[in-house]
């Protein structure tokens, strides 16, 4: 029997070169006896599944520590009297200068693993960087979006608080001249009128309700400025009086619809849901396409 001194491959007597990795044989490669068999312990790594020596502390491809916890196998290997080691189910892993062909292609796979390696470790790195990179941009570009956006947003404030002050203060204005026109001129029905719809869109429901009875005594068949009376009472919460109001209305004119509506309301804010769900019907029959029509119909619908 003959073995390679290169490798420890067996070969066949009358072969010159060793067929596992082309090394020249001589005749001295004969040996008397049979290859040693031994056994050696491998540790398995769990995250890239690279063999190990038994008490290696860290895998040696990928660097990961060794937990106690990894895959361990029995390797059997044949050792000769020349001290070339041949293992038997896994990859051969030469360490010869031999300059054949076989040989300088293992290492260069070997030079390729250690370059996919570096390449590896590169490469998560890279994109490590780039991923926080991003992230920083990101956070960068909402933030200046919110904070360009505040003096828009404070200005929007300021324009509609403005706007809103300016409103008020020509809505007192043209109160305070229509009550000293009214001094000279107490049964002008236009500016009472004015002046109590005025003190309605003012939030001052007490005086709008004395100027509305003011005007309604000059002209009492006005019911939309009555029905506005009744509105300041339910405004300052006198449910039973603005009712009162608002079926005197219906009353004295059934197809007033906003009364209708407003009665549903009422009475839906005091609780008598069945009631109120009434009075919406009424309103939705006088006209269901106008905007007391859909009001009464979402109310109704909601309830």
């Amino acid at each position: 029997m003959k073995y390679c001194r290169n490798c420890g491959n067996q070969v066949n007597e009358s072969d010159k070169f060793c067929s596992n990795c082309g090394t020249k044989l001589f005749s001295e490669e004969k040996i008397k006896s049979e290859p040693e068999i031994l056994e050696s312990k491998i540790k398995i790594c769990d995250t890239c599944g690279e063999e190990n020596s038994f008490d290696a502390d860290e895998c040696s491809y990928c660097g990961v520590g060794f937990t106690g916890e990894e895959k361990i196998i029995i390797k059997k290997i044949a050792k000769t009297h020349s001290e070339n080691i041949l293992e038997k189910d896994v990859r051969v892993k030469s360490h010869t200068h031999a300059k054949t062909h076989p040989q300088q292609k293992l290492k260069k796979k070997s030079t390729q693993k250690s370059d996919k390696v570096e390449t590896k470790v590169l490469s998560t790195k890279y994109i490590i960087f780039f991923l926080l990179i991003v992230s920083i941009f990101l956070l960068i570009l909402i933030y200046s979006g919110y904070e360009s956006s505040k003096p828009s947003q404070r200005m929007n404030q300021i324009q509609n608080q403005e706007m809103q002050t300016s409103i008020d203060l020509n809505a007192l204005s043209e109160i305070n001249q229509l009550e000293t026109e009214l001094k000279n001129d107490p049964d002008n029905q236009q500016k009472l009128l004015r002046l109590a719809n005025l003190s309605h869109d003012s939030g001052f429901f007490e005086k709008a309700i004395n100027y509305y009875k003011k005007y309604l005594q000059l002209n009492p068949v006005d019911d939309d400025a009555r029905v506005d009376m009744g509105v300041c009472y339910f405004e300052l919460k006198n449910y039973d009086e603005a009712e009162k109001i608002f079926e005197s209305v219906i009353k004295k004119n059934p197809k007033h619809q906003i009364a209708y509506l407003n009665l549903g309301i009422v009475n839906l804010t005091k609780g008598e849901v069945e009631k109120a769900k009434s009075y919406f019907k009424n309103c939705i029959e006088l006209g269901e396409h106008t905007d007391a029509g859909h009001r009464a119909a979402e109310l109704l619908k909601s309830h």
